[in-house]
Parts: structure tokens; sequence; C-alpha cells
């Protein structure tokens, strides 16, 4: 059985020579123990009565609740009754219970004031526990609220067994539903019910939001910051049941298109599409259900039905999975997922059991693959695969790599990104009735999104963007086909429906003012027809000088008319001037800009700092800085290496022609190239070194030990085990001027049947 504790006013119980003479026994010093006392008897208390100090008390016992060291202090006293439990034990008067079969045996789990006692169910051991509870009881202060108390049984034990042990207990209740830090103790059929508490908690935080008095941008914060923090500590150990996980959604959805009158305002877009992430379209809000999938492809532990969900996310968070590999000895060739750039990361050719070929060290010799094994027994595009795939000099073991994660580390967030891909490919979106489609065309669709996100302009005129780009504004127009409720006519001109493109572009009095506008966008008259296309067309400037800067004006501009458009429509008043409008949407634009100019200016100096910090030490007497280039060709596997070794300041000591195989990726080839560099450079026994290479890419993997595929995880994971042999040894890019010689060399590798290497000068 388990018996949870409810602890009557835990910390306010807490007698101090009871925690003095625990930390004695545990071992703290005596100046320790009076600097804690100090702190525990200096406190005094006042009363506030309308809005006066009164009174004046001093406690004799009891910690403060909300002061960071009270926790600590309240674990102390609880090491008493853990020892009290663990001699129990130790006479064989209580039981654990065991979490396996070969696991532990388990009495007890504290934390904090919340506890749980596992033993038999039997009135001899219940009785044991009382006993210690009495014994604890008397010399901490404690107090067991044995109402609020529970116990839980086994579903094999009789009703009358029940009774007698819980009337042992003092007279404790048996548990149906209860929580132990915050989770369900119990996991019935009747989940939803369970887990109803999330749904509540997250109802009753909305319900204190003031929805009207916050802006789009201010309910996506809430909604991403708060409501999703809520079911993340509960979706990482349960999976939630489906139908919960759309109830919480609906929740989110309403708060986000508002209320009026007790009613929920229409959806404009599914939260599916809105769940898509912000370069499809979408704004990035969480899809429940494959969150909780991710969340649960953390934990690696079992526990029943808390397994079965488990294995349910596993089962799509394999996929990301390959073997990464080290000696090859735990590898399997037919069994593993090892093969990179393969479908399904095995090899596609049969293994025939006459090959007698099943691990991958079996196909390494002396840190190299065996050419000859390999394609003898491979089809040509896995021995490909496999020849690329590059071998440690360490030794290290075989391990897996996760590879939608830089680092090869799973992650929640790469999780939830594959998961959602995958649903995404398995299963398209179907166009809604209402608006164009959010994902159009591809490329030029994802661009259009990732520029919108980037603009230097408040977020709720980018969330105003989406809105007209998706067709989720409610315009008059759209409010009529949707509901057939309303006139469709636009109230500013009388003489056209109001759809986006109408409102925003071709009113007469939008035209009035975007005459008025310092910035004309003449070259997208032609797609005034269509907001999505005029948008699209006017991003084109985005690279010319100011561009970026026109397009944020141009957001404010639509904003501005927008804003006079609900004043007219909510509040009856007459539409400003053009001028007027202009002028607000440049001074908004303006301040915008300010506050962007000083966070550049910040971002700047401390770039400069990392800088400055990252070359120090390379122009110091004795370090040899190496110049690394590599050539290849498409459509072929010879690589060609080029280095030159000069001692600071000016010392020509050597050059190098290498001739290696060719991985089929640049950065792999030049991580390929650094790796050789380092090999050669402790032969010559430097100590102090720099490498030069232009590829910007691998030096940021390196700088950050965050391999972008398993391939390269394997070749950072050596060069950084190798950079640990010098004395100094730092990595920075080179310029073109000054690489220009180990460039030559590596166009001459080509040629050669051997690596060649002169020496100038002796080190």
């Amino acid at each position: 059985m388990a018996i949870k504790l409810d602890m009557a006013k835990a910390y306010d119980r807490v007698e101090w020579h009871f925690l003095q003479a625990m930390m004695q026994k545990m071992g703290f010093c005596a100046q320790w123990i009076t600097w804690i006392t100090s702190c525990l008897k200096t406190v005094t208390y006042s009363f506030n009565c309308n809005g006066e100090n009164r009174g004046f008390v001093v406690p004799k016992r009891g910690i403060r609740q909300g002061d960071p060291l009270s926790p600590y202090l309240f674990l102390i006293c609880s090491e008493g009754f853990s020892n009290l439990l663990k001699k129990a034990e130790e006479r064989n008067d209580i039981k654990g219970l065991r979490i396996s079969r070969q696991g532990p045996i388990i009495t007890h789990l504290f934390f904090a004031d919340d506890s749980l006692i596992f033993c038999k169910a039997n009135k001899q051991q219940a009785k044991e526990v009382m006993k210690i509870l009495k014994t604890y009881e008397e010399a901490s202060g404690q107090l067991i609220n044995l109402e609020k108390s529970s116990v839980f049984f086994s579903k094999n034990m009789a009703m009358e067994q029940r009774q007698d042990v819980c009337s042992s207990l003092g007279g404790m209740t048996e548990m149906k539903q209860g929580k132990y830090l915050g989770l369900p103790m119990v996991i019935s059929r009747t989940k939803e019910q369970i887990f109803g508490f999330i749904k509540k908690n997250i109802k009753r935080k909305m319900q204190d939001w003031r929805n009207k008095l916050l802006s789009t941008a201010g309910k996506e914060v809430m909604l991403k910051a708060v409501s999703m923090a809520m079911p993340t500590y509960a979706m990482s150990v349960f999976k939630l049941p489906r139908k919960l996980c759309k109830n919480i959604s609906a929740l989110m959805a309403n708060y986000w298109w508002g209320e009026a009158n007790g009613k929920n305002k229409l959806h404009w877009l599914s939260w599916k599409k809105m769940s898509m992430n912000r370069n499809a379209g979408g704004l990035g809000f969480k899809d429940i259900e494959a969150y909780n999938k991710a969340l649960l492809g953390k934990p690696q532990q079992n526990a029943s039905w808390i397994w079965q969900g488990l294995l349910g996310a596993r089962s799509s968070i394999e996929k990301g999975v390959i073997r990464r590999i080290g000696n090859g000895r735990s590898t399997s060739i037919w069994g593993h997922r090892w093969i990179p750039g393969s479908s399904s990361g095995r090899p596609t050719s049969l293994g025939p059991q006459s090959y007698n070929l099943k691990m991958v060290h079996e196909l390494i010799s002396h840190h190299r693959w065996k050419r000859n094994t390999i394609f003898q027994h491979f089809t040509p595009s896995d021995a490909e695969k496999i020849l690329n795939i590059p071998l440690s000099l360490m030794g290290r073991e075989d391990n897996f790599y996760w590879q939608h994660n830089p680092g090869g580390i799973y992650t929640v967030s790469s999780g939830y990104k594959c998961i959602m891909k995958e649903s995404t490919n398995a299963k398209q979106i179907a166009p809604e009735a209402a608006g164009p489609s959010i994902t159009g065309e591809g490329q030029q669709a994802r661009q259009m999104w990732n520029t919108l996100w980037k603009l230097n302009i408040k977020h709720k005129l980018k969330i105003f963007i989406w809105k007209c780009i998706t067709g989720a504004l409610p315009v008059r127009a759209a409010i009529f086909r949707k509901t057939r409720l309303g006139d469709p006519v636009c109230r500013l001109c009388g003489e056209d429906q109001e759809t986006v493109e109408h409102l925003l572009l071709n009113c007469q009095h939008t035209q009035q003012v975007w005459k008025a506008a310092l910035i004309q966008w003449d070259g997208a008259i032609d797609q005034k027809g269509d907001f999505k296309r005029w948008w699209i067309r006017i991003l084109e400037a985005k690279n010319r000088q100011g561009g970026m800067e026109h397009i944020g004006l141009t957001a404010n501009i639509l904003w501005q008319v927008w804003k006079e458009r609900n004043s007219k429509e909510f509040e009856n008043k007459t539409s400003c001037s053009p001028a007027r409008t202009i002028g607000k949407a440049q001074k908004e634009w303006l301040e915008q800009e300010e506050v962007m100019k000083g966070k550049t200016r910040l971002s700047t100096r401390e770039t400069s700092f990392n800088q400055e910090e990252q070359y120090q030490g390379c122009n110091e007497d004795g370090t040899i800085k190496l110049e690394v280039a590599t050539t290849s060709q498409n459509g072929q596997a010879t690589l060609g290496i080029g280095v030159t070794a000069t001692k600071h300041p000016s010392f020509r000591l050597a050059e190098w022609a290498l001739k290696e195989r060719s991985k089929g990726d640049p950065v792999i080839d030049e991580a390929v190239a650094v790796h050789l560099v380092l090999c050669k450079a402790l032969e010559h026994q430097w100590s102090r070194i720099t490498i030069c290479s232009q590829s910007q890419d691998l030096m940021r993997q390196i700088k950050h030990n965050s391999p972008s595929n398993s391939r390269l995880a394997t070749l950072i994971e050596d060069i950084l085990s190798m950079q640990k042999l010098f004395r100094m040894c730092l990595f920075s890019l080179a310029n073109d001027d000054s690489i220009k010689r180990s460039r030559e060399l590596s166009s001459h590798a080509f040629g050669i049947l051997v690596d060649e290497e002169w020496n100038f000068l002796s080190a």
C-alpha cells in the first residue's frame, strides 16, 4: 500500500531545538549551526490592521514560508523521519515496494512536505507506521492531519482487509483520486476526468485576463508564455487524451479571437493552421497533441500505462535517431539505423548469412574503412554512403544521434518540429473556404513570411499584416460571406464591397492617403486586386538601400488606415485628413526605428568585444598559423587540401599538399582537412597554433560544439579532443588574400599520387 501524508502547518510547527539536534547529528559545524539559529531567532512579526502595523510577536518555533532557505531546513527535519523509516525496514518491521524485479526497494518518497510511504498492506505494518509517526511528531513538533491523509491499496486486496488497515492508520480514508507533486496518483479509465484539472486551471487563468485590454500581440504572448506552460509538466509524464487536447486548443482559440456579449467571436482560421511555423504562414502556436508526443519522447523510464504513452511517442521519435559510428562494436550492420543519407538508415542490400558480417567494426581496420569488403557486400550506393562516414581516431563507443538538432541531443523543440513536419507531409491541410491558402507558392511564400517577421515594426502590426494575407481580417465583405449578416459595402466610400484589397489599396479615401505618402509603390499597381501578391511585389524592395525601412513604413500606413476604419465603424468618427494619417504612421515608424538603433549599437559593441576576445593570443610570438584550403569537383571523389604553416610574425615554416577522399559535402570536407592538419601539427610537436579556415559554418559549429549532422559530430568531437593536447589551439576565419597560397596548393593536390610536404625553416 501507499500512504500519502498531509502535514498540518508543516513549516510553522518546526521545533528549533529539533532542527539544531538534527544538524549536529548530520555533522554540521558549530559555527554553521549558530548562524542558522540566529537566522531563525531574529525573526519578528507584526500585524497590519486597516493599514497600520499593530502588535509585536517573537516566535519560538517555525520557519518562514517563502524564504529560499526554508525548504532546505525542512528537509533536514525530514531526514529524522527518513531515518526512522530506514531503521524500521532494517528490523523488518516494514517492507517497502520494489519498483522492478532487479530494482531497489523503496519505503518512502519525500519532497519538502509532500510525503509518500510504501509498505505491506496489513495491520502490523500499519501500526508500525503510526508508531513511527508518533515518535516523529513528539520530537519535531510536526502533526499529521489524518483527515486529509489517505491510503492507496492494490486492486487484489479485499474490502474487509482495507477497512482494518485504515482503522489501524487512525481512520485514514482510502484514496480514490489524488495528486503528488501536482500530478495524478491514480490513473483509471476516466482519464478525461482525471486530467480535467488542466483544462480548469487554464480556463480560470484566461478568465482572469482582460481580453479587451490586450492587443493581438499581447494575447499571443499570454497564450504562449502562460497557457502553454501550464500543461507542460503533466504532458511530460502522461499522454493526455485526444479530446482533452482538442478542448485545450479550443479554449486558446476562443481567447485569441475574443468574445463579445458573452459569445465567442468568429474564428477566421483553424487552430491547425495557426499552429504551423511562422515561415509556413502560421503563428507558431503549439499543437497540443504533437507537443505532448515531443515531451514524452524525452523520458526513458517505464511505468505501466505511462509507458504505453511513452512508447506511442517514441515510435515517432525513433525515426529521427541514427547510430553514430565510433569503433563500430555495438552497432549491428543489418539491425540498426546507421547510414546517413539513406531513407531507412539501413543497408538496402540484404544480408545473406554467408556474408558472416554482423557488426560494423568488422568493416573497419586501423581507423579506416575496408573498401574492398564494403564494395563486395553492399550496393554501390550504400558503399559510397558508408565510405563517406568519418571515423574517429579516439576509438570512442558508438552512440545514438538525434538528427534534427545540432549536437545530436534530443530536445522537445526539435522533436515537436519533427512530429509537425511528419504530420504535414502525411496529411496535407485542406484549404478553408474563407480566404486564400496561407502556404501558397512554396519557396516564395516562405521568403514572404520570413521577411514579415523580420521587419522592424511592432509585433501587433506583423499580426495585422498576417491577417491581411491569410484572409483573417474582419472586413465587412468577409463577415457577410461567413455569416450572411450585415452590409458588405464599404462605409468610407459606399461604392464597393469592403474587402482587404478595397479597404487598404483601392478605396478613394485610401488612395488619397497613399498619394500623400513619401513612398510610392507604382510597380505594384497591377497587383492591387490581390493583397498577398501586392505585398510580395513590394517585398522585392528589401534588397535595395533603405528597402526594409520603406516596407516598415508601408506597414505602419496600412495599420493607420485600418485604425481609421475602425474609428468610423465603431465610434462613428469622421476620417482624418490623408496628411494626418501619414503623419501618425511616420511618427510610430520613427519611434520604432530609434528603439532598434539602440539595440543595434549595443549588439555591435558586444560583437566587437567577442571578436577581440576570440583573436587574443593569435599574434603572440611562437604562435604558428596554419591556413587551410580545400578544393573538390562535382562528380569526383577526390579532395585536395592545401596548408601553409607560418610562425609569427612572418616566418614560413612549411607547405603541404594533401589528397583525401571527398565526403560530398563542403563543410564536412573542410572538417576533414582541419582534422588532418591537427594530426600533422601534433606530429611536429607544435604547442601554440592557430588554424584559419574560410568555412564560417564549420568555425561556428566548432566554437559552439553544435555539429549539424552525425558525420560532422564525429569529426568535431575529435577536433575538440585534439585541441586539448596543445598548449594553445585557436580557430579563426581566414580572408581570401591570406589563404591564396593554400588554395593553390589544394588545386595542385589533385594531380599528386602521394602527399607532398615542403619544409623551409625548423620550428
